[in-house]
C-alpha cells in the first residue's frame, strides 16, 4: 500500500506546487500605485492588461521594456517610459526597471507579466527595487504542450535565480 500512497502523494504534491507557481500565482490589484510595469509588453495579454490598468487609474506612469513603436512614440493621457533591457532577459528587465524607479522616486509598482511568469518576475524585481511590489498575472493560454514548455522554463530560471541572488 505504501508503495503506491507514497508516489501519488509526490505526484499530487509536485502538481499543486506547479499550479500554485505557475497557473494560479498570487495576484493582486491596489487601487492606485506609482507605476504599472509591463514585462515583455510588445504585444499580447500583458500589454493589453497594463494599458487596462493605466486607463482605469491605478498608475499615471506605464514602463514597457520591448514595447512596440507606436506606444513608445505617441503622446498619451500617462507618461511611458520605454526601455529594451540589457541583458534581454527577466534579470535585465528587473534591473531597468528599479533604475528607472529609484530615478522617479517610486515607492509603488504593480508588475504585469503574464501567469506562469509571475513567481520568478515578482522574485527578481524585488531584488532590484525595494519598495511595495502588486503582481498582476495576465492569463495566458493554458494549452497543454505551451503550459508545459513554460512551466520547463521557469523552473530553469528560478535555479538560475538561486544561484544568482544580486539584483
Amino acid at each position: 500500500m505504501t508503495a503506491v500512497v507514497a508516489p501519488a502523494v509526490v505526484v499530487i504534491g509536485v502538481a499543486a506546487l506547479n499550479l500554485r507557481l505557475f497557473v494560479f500565482p498570487p495576484s493582486s490589484t491596489p487601487a492606485h500605485a506609482d507605476a504599472v510595469v509591463v514585462f515583455a509588453g510588445g504585444d499580447g495579454e500583458r500589454l493589453q492588461r497594463g494599458l487596462d490598468l493605466v486607463r482605469a487609474g491605478v498608475a499615471s506612469n506605464l514602463v514597457v521594456s520591448t514595447g512596440p513603436d507606436e506606444l513608445c512614440t505617441t503622446n498619451h493621457d500617462f507618461e511611458v517610459f520605454c526601455f529594451v533591457p540589457d541583458p534581454n532577459s527577466t534579470r535585465g528587465e528587473a534591473e531597468a526597471v528599479g533604475r528607472i524607479a529609484a530615478q522617479e522616486g517610486w515607492r509603488h509598482l504593480v508588475l504585469v507579466t503574464s501567469d506562469y511568469h509571475a513567481t520568478r518576475a515578482r522574485l527578481l524585481l524585488g531584488r532590484c527595487f525595494s519598495g511595495t511590489i502588486d503582481v498582476s498575472a495576465a492569463r495566458s493560454s493554458h494549452a497543454p504542450l505551451p503550459l508545459l514548455s513554460a512551466i520547463a522554463h521557469e523552473w530553469g530560471g528560478l535555479i538560475e535565480s538561486a544561484i544568482h541572488r544580486d539584483c
